[in-house]
């Protein structure tokens, strides 16, 4: 993964999407296992794409596709971790689930971080681009300023079920309202 020049950006919380469509209950519960060592996890349920996902253009899925078991986490971390060692941590955690023994459509699992909420404000936000050279989205310029990862938005349907779900114990509305 090529990474372009970067700034520190230590985040305290984020919001991560899940997803599976081999042996789900399995993977999902190995994330669940792995992702408790970083600090406090709230999940939603697991909704199932087939279930979440009427609309044919938000449902990408084929007839020879399994179904994906998605959920959406909250994860406050123990202690700020960087943005960047976070991303390559999550990363290699797929790959160590069996990734390599499927050809996609086929996913073991998958880790998505949808936002992050930052230790600090960061003045040149705007500036800054992510992994994959997209700018992040500001949700509230504030002292703990929470930023979206901008290929991740308008959210996945599925995604906005989980987010919908977790927001009965989280406060989420800035995630919602975008």
């Amino acid at each position: 993964m090529s990474v372009p020049p970067r700034d520190v950006i230590v985040i305290e919380a984020c919001v991560l999407s899940l997803a599976s469509n081999v042996k789900q209950p399995y993977y999902l519960a190995k994330a669940k296992d792995w992702l408790q060592n970083f600090g406090t996890l709230t999940f939603s349920a697991i909704h199932s794409s087939e279930d979440t996902c009427s609309d044919d253009n938000l449902n990408k899925q084929t007839f020879n596709t399994p179904v994906y078991f998605n959920q959406v986490a909250y994860l406050d971390f123990a202690q700020p971790i960087d943005y960047w060692q976070w991303l390559q941590l999550t990363k290699k955690f797929e790959q160590q689930q069996d990734r390599l023994l499927y050809k996609k459509p086929a996913v073991t699992l998958d880790i998505d971080i949808i936002a992050v909420k930052c230790l600090h404000q960061i003045d040149n936000i705007d500036q800054s681009l992510d992994e994959k050279g997209n700018r992040f989205v500001l949700f509230a310029k504030s002292a703990n300023q929470w930023l979206g990862i901008h290929r991740r938005f308008p959210l996945a349907c599925y995604d906005q079920v989980g987010i919908v779900d977790l927001s009965k114990n989280i406060d989420l509305s800035f995630i919602r309202s975008f």
